[in-house]
């Protein structure tokens, strides 16, 4: 091949090789800009070791209403965070959060909001924002309860005098319910058995449904997608923590 030809064919290769991955590639982002909001962040944060390597705990900008965020910086995997410093975050983001990605990058759970533009829209750029964790939990069950339990389940299983199945998932009592208690539906299974999903009856009932299955209610009617299902079916299988 002459050689004035060969960049074209090598760019050629390249595009030809990147568009054969049938994964989600979502387009690379680049933002040049002469400055940035700035995060700092010292304090704990209680059970951080709770997630495996599908899984990493960031601080990261997102536009309105996307899951995917423009810029992400990972924190240590240790409980107490000293002198995170995270600079140069776009501008034009709408929010800057402490949450969980998945290995897709996609966001599974809010720990906290670090800023909001949406409530307090003149932050300067020049100025910096604080945090402290003050030992926040960031372990799996605490984001389940948070973002599955508490949102979307307590109302039938607790909130009222008689819980659902007598099924009690409000905030300090879900977890005593259900981990090594026996189903009521299906004598034969654990609520949550510890490292298998496929015998919990809480993961069943979150995925599974049928004219069949006896539920009064299509529970998975919560879930758009599987991010939140997956991380259900990950905490039971790694051992149900609390």
């Amino acid at each position: 091949m002459e050689a004035k030809y060969m960049p074209l064919f090598i760019s050629l290769l390249v595009c030809g090789l990147t568009s054969c991955d049938d994964g989600d590639i979502r387009e690379e982002k680049e933002f040049y800009i002469d400055a940035g909001y700035v995060v700092k962040m010292d304090g704990s944060l209680k059970n951080i070791d709770q997630w495996n390597s599908k899984y990493q705990i960031v601080v990261a900008a997102f536009s309105a209403q996307d899951s995917y965020p423009l810029l992400a910086k990972s924190i240590p995997t240790t409980e107490f965070i000293h002198d995170f410093k995270f600079e140069g975050i776009n501008p034009d983001c709408e929010s800057i959060e402490l949450c969980v990605l998945n290995s897709i990058n996609k966001r599974v759970a809010t720990l906290a909001t670090l800023y909001d533009k949406a409530e307090d829209p003149t932050l300067d750029l020049n100025d910096t924002i604080y945090f402290n964790p003050d030992n926040l939990d960031a372990g799996m069950f605490a984001c389940i309860q948070k973002n599955i339990f508490t949102k979307r389940c307590a109302y039938c299983h607790g909130l009222g005098e008689t819980p659902a199945a007598g099924l009690y998932l409000t905030e300090g009592n879900s977890y005593k319910n259900l981990v090594e208690v026996d189903s009521r539906k299906i004598d034969t299974l654990k609520r949550v058995e510890p490292y298998n999903a496929q015998r919990s009856m809480l993961y069943k009932v979150l995925t599974e449904y049928g004219e069949d299955c006896g539920w009064h209610y299509n529970h998975t009617n919560f879930f758009y997608g599987n991010t939140m299902s997956n991380l259900v079916k990950e905490w039971i299988n790694s051992g149900a923590p609390k």
